[in-house]
């Protein structure tokens, strides 16, 4: 067996197919996680729906609105991103185990063991990567932009947007190269930094027009689904409905609002589940061909 991007990219499918129970375990731990999350984070969240609103309202926003908002969300990132990196870590082990190791599907493919724990310290030192290349190469850029307009000197603003540019490029061109952590660390059972590098020399654009294609599915997935969820959430209120409830305790939110988070929390576990499982099987596809190893 050999790497080839467009059949890797559809692995996801090919995962559906072949264990749709999983897709469904998959959904089940969406919804579960849509739960914990809005029993930790709900005030926060509706606080924020509720400003955006606002927001919207207003013809022109003032600094201090802005302000506010912003404030609303980090306090929802504080309590939301750690739930959330636990979570994605679980899930994108379960789908590296469904393809990588397809005979071991108890439970859905989903653990919470030495598996998830090194997949999540290797997605976080990705993302700190990441992070400091986008941020450093972004901030670069504003100072030039900031000088070019302090300055009224335009010269600076070709240079300031090139920045900007191969920040972007430079940005890509990380991800891809990282883009085999995941998978390699969990088939090899150690943070695999140096050998996603190694492995994805010289198969940058095909991993790249993998991922294009794996993410124009994804998309066109979530599209057939918000079209599904539209006539839905008309007659269920959507998230919506909870605009201006923010200091009603959770109880009290779930007997008001239990349809609209009930149909809400479902269909978008099921998207998600899919979603999932588009994004991250072609990942684990292209290192099981890279490899060499025949799946399963």
């Amino acid at each position: 067996m050999s790497f080839n991007a467009t059949e890797s990219a559809f692995e996801g499918f090919r995962l559906a197919r072949r264990a749709p129970l999983a897709i469904l375990a998959w959904a089940a731990a969406y919804v579960i996680f849509f739960a914990v999350f809005f029993a930790v984070a709900g005030g926060s969240l509706i606080n924020v729906v509720t400003l955006a609103e606002q927001l919207q309202q207003s013809a022109e926003p003032s600094m201090e609105e802005m302000a506010t908002i912003m404030r609303a969300y980090g306090a929802l990132m504080f309590l939301a991103l750690p739930l959330s990196m636990l979570f994605s870590a679980v899930l994108s082990t379960g789908v590296a185990r469904a393809v990588i190791r397809s005979e071991d599907g108890r439970f859905g493919y989903l653990r919470l063991g030495l598996d998830e724990l090194r997949i999540l310290a290797a997605m976080l030192a990705v993302g700190l990567l990441m992070l400091g290349v986008t941020a450093g190469g972004m901030g670069v850029a504003g100072v030039l932009g900031g000088l070019a307009a302090e300055t009224s000197a335009p010269v600076l603003i070709l240079p300031a947007v090139l920045v900007g540019l191969a920040t972007v490029g430079v940005s890509i061109w990380l991800a891809v190269r990282l883009s085999l952590v995941v998978p390699i660390s969990f088939a090899e059972r150690r943070i695999a930094l140096k050998e996603s590098w190694v492995m994805s020399k010289g198969r940058f654009w095909p991993l790249l027009g993998m991922a294009v294609l794996a993410g124009v599915m994804s998309m066109l997935v979530g599209l057939l689904g918000s079209i599904v969820i539209a006539p839905l959430n008309l007659i269920f209120g959507g998230l919506e409905s909870l605009a201006g409830a923010e200091t009603t305790n959770v109880a009290t939110l779930l007997v008001k609002f239990w349809p609209a988070l009930l149909v809400w929390g479902v269909v978008n576990a099921l998207l998600s589940a899919a979603q999932a499982a588009i994004i991250y099987a072609p990942f684990s596809a292209a290192y099981l061909g890279i490899k060499g190893v025949p799946q399963t």
